[in-house]
């Protein structure tokens, strides 16, 4: 376990810059006052900041979902620090008329739900939903961790005081109704998580994937996440063909942005899987797949997170030989 949370430390220490796109994290002239945009006539996001999380911008570096409905606002993952979640909130007072009604948390990853707690502070009656194997992790030893960590690296400046997991369960296939707008969950099982929910927002053509897609960019792949099983994920919601994809992190993008993302997995997968095949091991394979992946070697990331992707990878493969 320790291991698990060593890596997921270092995951958030060393994420570089991601590459310039349309939609892209903005702020004014005022310390890390984010801009809001607006995507859909209902839909606006406050993009994530590219910079690390420190004692500058308090933990927030995420994109914030901000959907509007006849009877409130509804959120998608709001933030990575209690303060995010104040700052998003205050931004909501400033901008509808109108209180935040619902939030949704796309995994258990701390960047995307310690905001829960800053909403709570303004909107206590806000009911959060996520899914049974997040809510599980935030109320076991998962939750704590995250708290603990975001503090420390941002020297407290995150102000996070309590855990705030999600108040209801959602599983795929639910429709959540907010006033005059449904909320279409679907979970694929294990992708870049267990506990991984994307939203389709219905009427307005767009899906907020989490961080099952990402843009040009490569994360941490942790040992409740499976290649094979982002792939199967990235199948469906391209299937679906939305006019927005809108990620956890980056830009929002069109169709080809998942399937993007979705040939960097797949190609991975399929150049581990010959190398295996001939009897070499995860540690020697990294030139090989290099050479393999030319197509990739410029996405940020690339070079970080590709031995720790090569060996996930390995031990799917071989989990699937003994089954």
């Amino acid at each position: 376990m320790k291991t698990i949370q060593y890596l997921i430390i270092a995951s958030l220490l060393c994420f570089t810059a991601q590459p310039l796109t349309v939609y892209a994290a903005e702020s004014d002239d005022s310390e890390f006052n984010y801009i809001m945009k607006q995507v859909t006539d209902k839909i606006h996001v406050i993009f994530g900041p590219l910079e690390l999380p420190d004692s500058k911008n308090h933990g927030f570096r995420n994109n914030v979902i901000i959907v509007t409905t006849s009877k409130g606002i509804v959120l998608m993952d709001p933030g990575g620090s209690a303060w995010a979640g104040e700052m998003v909130a205050s931004k909501i007072k400033e901008t509808f008329d109108m209180p935040i009604a619902a939030v949704f948390d796309s995994h258990a990853h701390g960047d995307h739900w310690l905001g829960n707690e800053g909403i709570k502070r303004h909107y206590p009656n806000a009911v959060i939903y996520g899914h049974p194997n997040m809510k599980a992790r935030l109320e076991g030893n998962d939750g704590p961790f995250w708290l603990e960590t975001i503090n420390r690296i941002t020297e407290n400046t995150a102000d996070g005081k309590h855990v705030v997991a999600p108040d209801k369960i959602v599983n795929d296939g639910d429709v959540i109704t907010v006033g005059d707008t449904n909320f279409r969950i679907i979970h694929t099982g294990k992708a870049h998580t267990d506990n991984d929910i994307m939203i389709e927002i219905v009427g307005e053509n767009a899906l907020f994937t989490g961080d099952v897609v990402r843009n040009r960019f490569l994360g941490i792949m942790e040992d409740d996440s499976s290649f094979k099983g982002n792939i199967a994920a990235i199948d469906k919601i391209a299937a679906m063909k939305f006019e927005y994809y809108i990620p956890g992190h980056g830009s929002v993008g069109a169709v080809g942005m998942a399937l993007a993302y979705k040939s960097y997995l797949a190609s991975l997968r399929d150049a581990v899987k010959e190398l295996y095949d001939e009897g070499m091991s995860d540690y020697e394979m990294k030139p090989q797949v290099i050479t393999a992946l030319s197509d990739f070697n410029s996405w940020t990331g690339f070079e970080l997170r590709l031995g720790a992707h090569i060996s996930r990878v390995y031990l799917e493969i071989e989990k699937d030989e003994f089954e």
